[in-house]
């Protein structure tokens, strides 16, 4: 024994040592006087072991089916049948102006523009066409022109007098007055009819050397 065990004779009491002793053997002598019954074996039951599968995984699941691109659908084409076009002269078809009873409407004339002719200077009044020198222009040798317009009657003389441009206002007023008291037209017409109508004339104003 090692130093300092329960057994150390060194440092035990001779009594008490033998009551130890003493105890011991009591308790082995219960143990091999007990009866047989009172120990009961200990009984192993018997393990078994039985094979567990593993469950089988889930199927995977289905793969998309993958994109298919169609071709372009390309148009056939369409046959063409000929066609016999019979020759011979074209079927009569019915005049829009005739009527059910055979009879055709009258078709009204088309109508035409009217023929118009412009009045003109009449030869008698030709000598008195050119009006009088205006004597203040005169005596400064002023020279000039005046453009006027006129209107001319269905008869032939001058209704009215309209300036378009003049060198000096003198010069369109003796026109003015010289168109209205002389001037005298074969009027214009219209389809043959004596009619109104207007006319641009010119004066033109020298000095005689």
């Amino acid at each position: 024994m090692e130093h300092g065990g329960f057994l150390d004779t060194r440092k035990t009491n001779p009594a008490t040592l033998g009551l130890i002793l003493a105890a011991h053997g009591v308790v082995l002598t219960a143990l091999a006087l007990a009866p047989p019954d009172t120990f009961k074996p200990i009984t192993y039951l018997p393990t078994h072991i039985y094979p567990v599968d593993d469950p089988a995984p889930p199927p995977p699941a289905p793969l998309p089916p993958p994109h298919i691109r169609q071709a372009p659908q390309v148009a056939q084409p369409t046959s063409i049948t000929p066609v016999t076009i019979p020759l011979g002269p074209p079927p009569l078809t019915p005049d829009k102006g005739a009527s059910s009873t055979g009879t055709s409407d009258p078709v009204a004339p088309a109508r035409l523009d009217p023929v118009f002719t412009q009045a003109v200077m009449d030869p008698a009044a030709a000598g008195r066409f050119q009006p009088e020198y205006p004597p203040a222009l005169a005596r400064a040798e002023v020279e000039g022109s005046a453009t006027v317009r006129v209107l001319i009657a269905a008869d032939g003389h001058v209704k009215q007098v309209d300036m378009v441009s003049a060198t000096d206002p003198a010069f369109f007023e003796a026109t003015r007055k010289q168109a209205l008291r002389y001037w005298r037209f074969r009027p214009a017409t219209s389809d043959g009819t004596p009619t109104e109508s207007w006319r641009t004339m010119t004066v033109r104003f020298r000095l005689q050397a």
